[in-house]
């Protein structure tokens, strides 16, 4: 088992507790507003590890042309049914293979990142980078921290995913080798009615 079907066997389960999520995220939502200002209509924001679709649903009923890329086809199923109006990709973050150089003005990464280890961050940047129009713009939410949280169990369903907490300077410096300019990197506590408890990362950076 691996994290593709670990998230296939939860995926309904994961949708009917988070989808909603935002709605309880204050920061969250501005800083996906901040996105949509800074990509500023010039195309297409990808939300990669869209899960069921909730941020890339955000984007869209704010204005900005959106679809969302997911490893998990039960992830995917559970985006389509909940999102008919939007575009959902299977594809793997690290290569995104099947989507075209340049075809994204912006990206959001909202914990996907984190089940990438860090000797593949660098495959995955270059990817993202590979994907991102001139002046693109990426989003990234991760966990912060040096642990490695692994799930052999998820809401009564057999799995094996691990969760990679991140520190903000490994991050920044993973998009700076990756030819990536850092604009903004921000922290905060989390918000314990809606998610899990660990402090959260956030940064802005541009090709």
């Amino acid at each position: 088992m691996n994290t593709q079907s670990s998230y296939d066997r939860v995926a309904e389960e994961y949708a009917r507790r988070v989808y909603g999520e935002l709605a309880g995220k204050p920061l969250d939502r501005k800083l996906l507003d901040w996105l949509i200002e800074k990509v500023g209509g010039r195309g297409m924001i990808a939300d990669i590890g869209c899960g069921p679709g909730q941020i890339a649903r955000y984007l869209s009923d704010h204005g900005a042309a959106a679809c969302g890329v997911d490893l998990s086809p039960g992830m995917l199923a559970q985006a389509r049914t909940l999102n008919p109006d939007l575009e959902f990709t299977q594809a793997d973050m690290r290569t995104l293979e099947g989507i075209a150089d340049g075809a994204c003005a912006g990206i959001s990464a909202f914990y996907s990142i984190i089940h990438v280890p860090e000797s593949e961050l660098a495959q995955a940047f270059a990817a993202f980078k590979r994907v991102l129009q001139p002046g693109g713009v990426v989003l990234l939410a991760f966990h912060l921290g040096a642990e490695i949280k692994h799930l052999d169990e998820w809401w009564g369903e057999p799995v094996s995913v691990d969760f990679i907490f991140y520190s903000r300077e490994t991050i920044k410096q993973k998009l700076t080798e990756a030819g990536f300019t850092v604009e903004e990197a921000l922290e905060r506590d989390p918000y314990p009615e809606v998610e899990f408890a660990s402090r959260r990362g956030y940064i802005f950076a541009r090709v």
